[in-house]
């Protein structure tokens, strides 16, 4: 359900933007619970919760209850990935509950909770909240309980976790695009699934570091990327590009820090190859 994902968007924006940044190569947290920061650490969690609940509320205003259902689609099967939007609000759930998960790992690091800590309160948080919010859909007859959304989820959470937890992981990186300068065929330009890129990326100096040659920059990372062509009934797109490894760069300065943290959770314009359906070249793809 888009709206629901651009909710879960909103919800990260706000949550982030309250967070003391932090990068595993800026490990500058004191090891010991901290009470006052907890008590704040779960004030903004909690206050976070309740402004999206709030904003989100008119969207069910006026929708039909029901018992508790699943999402079936047409064939009345559950509905797991492929759907009117070949699968992207999975991809944006994965997407949104990463950056769910992270930000609040960086406030239970802030709080004083070690990794292991960490790692566990920000996936049970994270997948706890954001099935709560499936449960909560599936008392409406429109939606349901999507169980493609919940392994989704269960996903975004766990590479987060994982990526603070396995070295290898950390050389591989999530991130959402978006094309502005692209048109909406049908809906609005917030809420055009199209305008979406979800992006897998890799790190070739950090998994080939005695590989390749000196030349090559640290800070280039590989990107494959999905989207959906614009006109009903959308196709799957199938992307590889260039991207930035912003976490190379370097600053004692925590406000830069904050920045890049923030930033490299977006792949930034690159060249970019489209793969499928069809061949095409973009010097910069948004």
């Amino acid at each position: 359900m888009l709206k629901k994902f651009i909710f879960l968007f909103l919800f990260n924006t706000l949550l982030f933007s309250q967070t003391i940044s932090y990068n595993p190569q800026y490990n500058n947290f004191n090891q010991g619970i901290d009470w006052q920061r907890s008590l704040i650490s779960g004030g903004l969690v909690a206050m976070s919760v309740i402004t999206i609940y709030h904003a989100g509320k008119p969207i069910y205003y006026n929708e039909a209850r029901s018992s508790f259902h699943f999402t079936r689609n047409s064939r009345n099967e559950l509905e797991l990935f492929d759907n009117g939007h070949r699968g992207m609000d999975k991809f944006g759930h994965i997407f949104s509950t990463s950056l769910f998960a992270q930000n609040i790992y960086f406030l239970s690091r802030w709080s004083g909770l070690d990794n292991k800590q960490s790692s566990w309160t920000s996936f049970l948080l994270a997948t706890s909240i954001m099935g709560a919010m499936e449960i909560h859909d599936a008392y409406y007859k429109r939606w349901g309980f999507t169980v493609g959304d919940f392994i989704a989820n269960l996903s975004g959470a766990a590479f987060l976790v994982g990526q603070y937890n396995s070295p290898f992981l950390r050389n591989f990186d999530y991130k959402m695009s978006y094309n502005f300068t692209r048109k909406a065929a049908e809906e609005a330009v917030i809420e055009s699934y199209p305008n979406m890129t979800f992006w897998l990326t890799a790190n070739p100096s950090g998994l080939f570091e005695n590989d390749l040659p000196d030349w090559f920059p640290d800070w280039l990372n590989i990107a494959i990327g999905v989207s959906t062509t614009q006109r009903y009934p959308h196709k799957r797109e199938l992307l590889i590009g260039l991207d930035y490894n912003l976490k190379r760069i370097k600053s004692d300065s925590p406000f830069i820090r904050h920045l890049i943290v923030l930033l490299d959770r977006y792949k930034l314009p690159a060249p970019a190859i489209r793969l499928a359906p069809g061949f095409i070249g973009y010097g910069l793809y948004f």
